[in-house]
């Protein structure tokens, strides 16, 4: 019986991986401390790649500092949620050797409500945003004549990102961003932040 039990729960983690392969994510399991408890296929391989996200001292980590701190404060938002239902969180993870962020989707594991903190695990959803991207950004370009940089600073301000965090993942400094901002606001015909972030967006939508 155990046998049996364990063959259909091997196919079922088979038949998931497949899934999650043919839309394009990976699955990774974590502890509350981040300790990789499980990845499927694909994640052994975007892990082994360490581009973006790696596993260092078996903990998840992001290569990015500022994204690191994004997915920890993440997994322990995950983790301290009340209900399941309402503690998915998504963040992107971007990558110093690819234009294009992975968008992670991170959401607590069900246990029972007596059991302690450090016993929750988190599921985390990965997936790699290439195509999306790449339609939308050459979109934004072409409409509004904005620069492969101005594009870059503008997908960074939609994933509601500070200046001081824009300028840490693009490697350049507050002001560089700053006037970033003020070409884009002339370029896009808009007068606040808000209604910038609305505007690409608006055109990710549309595709």
């Amino acid at each position: 019986m155990t046998q049996q039990t364990n063959h259909d729960n091997s196919w079922r983690v088979k038949m998931l991986e497949q899934g999650l392969a043919h839309l394009g994510q990976a699955l990774v399991i974590v502890s509350s401390r981040a300790e990789v408890l499980f990845a499927s296929h694909a994640a052994e391989i975007l892990l082994k790649n360490q581009n973006g996200l790696a596993v260092i001292n078996q903990q998840l980590t992001a290569e990015l500092p500022p994204d690191n701190v994004r997915l920890q404060n993440a997994i322990n938002t995950a983790i301290d949620a009340q209900h399941t239902q309402d503690n998915s969180i998504s963040i992107y993870i971007h990558r110093n050797q690819h234009p294009r962020p992975y968008y992670l989707s991170i959401s607590r594991m069900q246990k029972q409500a007596d059991e302690r903190r450090d016993g929750h695990s988190v599921m985390i959803l990965i997936k790699d945003l290439s195509l999306n991207y790449e339609f939308w950004t050459e979109r934004l370009s072409a409409e509004f004549g904005l620069s492969r940089r101005e594009v870059e600073c503008v997908v960074l301000l939609t994933e509601r990102r500070s200046a001081k965090e824009v300028s840490e993942v693009m490697n350049i400094s507050t002001e560089t961003v700053r006037q970033y901002i003020k070409n884009v606001f002339k370029k896009m015909d808009v007068q606040k932040q808000h209604e910038l972030v609305s505007l690409a967006l608006e055109y990710r939508r549309n595709r």
